[in-house]
């Protein structure tokens, strides 16, 4: 870790003028868009590979899962019914992103084979792996094998609870801290030109180290993201997690130094005075997410009608069950195996759960769901031009 970090930014007296010009054009991008669903076919597969895990976060329910039921990782999908559904599927065809997770998911020992097959299935898609960085040599022994299997557009996910103590706390592992810190410097190294990045989960144990973890990363050029905990209704993790009014607070105020520093880094809002408001879609969308999650920590609700869930993402758990969003697993719609995925995705029960997702009875502010709603409406409150997207 270095000694010393970067100081918060200034306050700028300008940035309440600046959120009304970005509340002004989500405005008008909502008004155009008027609700409409934009019929796009679907952009993402999202497979957890297993529940395995070699670490135990307290906000996690897949680790346990095992434990509870050992029979589970025998009823893991491999690679033949993976490919089974995948070739079968018309839907998938035009699939952009594929991102495998878990649990663990370099703990399943044919990753290297599932990677290489669904490269060869989706060759227009980045494919993306989500990992706790921990045991560092796994994580360069099978990014090795994937690089002489010429696997590429391949990228990393990973997760930063807090600096070192309160990082090992959260994931239940003396050391995960460090393990994080050897991988990364181990794909630095061996691995120069891979994209990686962090997401951070406040919950009650680390959210005075928003800030810290925010500075931390993005003094090594990487992105970071950040989601409040989610309480699954059904998956129970090791802790169910409240908040308290002071807690909350201080959530906003981390929260408000890292909106403060976006701003004075990204020159936010000399953009705006200089009407370049086009130009920097990225940049308004980063700050307009973590300015609702300000929000959504205070008061979860639903921003948006128009989610993009029951569109965009397919989502499978490790036995194959289909569902629509990571905040809903589980409500499923069926299972794959054995069944055509395009009549699944057509069914009376996926019909009946994207009439869930339009009723507005649930709500969450995730980077993965969020994200590409706000592009799309801030696309159409700052006329900007979204590459490719159907509007």
């Amino acid at each position: 870790m270095p000694t010393r970090l970067r100081r918060a930014a200034p306050a700028d007296p300008r940035m309440d003028w600046a959120f009304r010009s970005l509340e002004s054009w989500v405005a008008r991008g909502l008004k155009t868009l008027g609700g409409r669903k934009d019929g796009q076919p679907i952009k993402e597969l999202h497979l957890e590979l297993t529940h395995r895990c070699n670490l135990q976060c307290v906000m996690c329910h897949h680790w346990q899962m095992p434990f509870d039921d050992p029979a589970s990782v025998k009823r893991e999908m491999g690679l033949p019914q993976i490919r089974a559904f995948c070739d079968d599927a018309r839907l998938l065809d035009d699939v952009e992103v594929v991102v495998l997770s878990g649990g663990e998911p370099w703990l399943r020992a044919d990753i290297v084979e599932i990677a290489s097959y669904l490269r060869g299935r989706f060759p227009k898609a980045s494919l993306g792996i989500l990992s706790n960085f921990w045991n560092t040599e796994m994580v360069r022994r099978r990014l090795t094998e994937l690089r002489a299997r010429g696997v590429d557009r391949l990228w990393l996910g990973s997760s930063l609870d807090g600096l070192e103590a309160t990082h090992d706390s959260v994931r239940g592992q003396t050391g995960a801290f460090r393990g994080l810190m050897d991988t990364v410097a181990m794909l630095r190294r061996d691995f120069p030109g891979l994209d990686f990045s962090f997401s951070f989960t406040l919950t009650p144990r680390n959210y005075k180290e928003l800030w810290d973890c925010y500075r931390f990363v993005s003094e090594q050029g990487l992105w970071f993201g950040a989601q409040m905990v989610v309480n699954h209704q059904k998956f129970e993790a090791p802790e169910t997690f409240s908040w308290s009014d002071e807690q909350l607070r201080e959530v906003e105020r981390q929260i408000d130094l890292v909106i403060a520093d976006l701003c004075a880094r990204h020159g936010a809002i000399e953009r705006i005075v200089k009407g370049e408001e086009r130009e920097a879609l990225w940049l308004w969308t980063r700050l307009f997410y973590w300015r609702y999650l300000r929000k959504y920590a205070s008061k979860p609700e639903r921003f948006f009608y128009d989610c993009l869930a029951g569109q965009r993402y397919a989502m499978f758990d490790p036995e194959g069950n289909l569902f629509f969003c990571p905040v809903n697993k589980h409500r499923a719609i069926g299972n794959v195996n054995g069944i055509n995925f395009d009549a699944l995705w057509r069914s009376a029960n996926a019909e009946g759960e994207r009439g869930f997702i339009d009723s507005c009875r649930c709500d969450c502010w995730l980077n993965c769901i969020a994200n590409p709603v706000l592009d799309r409406v801030l696309a159409l409150g700052t006329g900007a031009a979204l590459p490719g997207a159907k509007l």
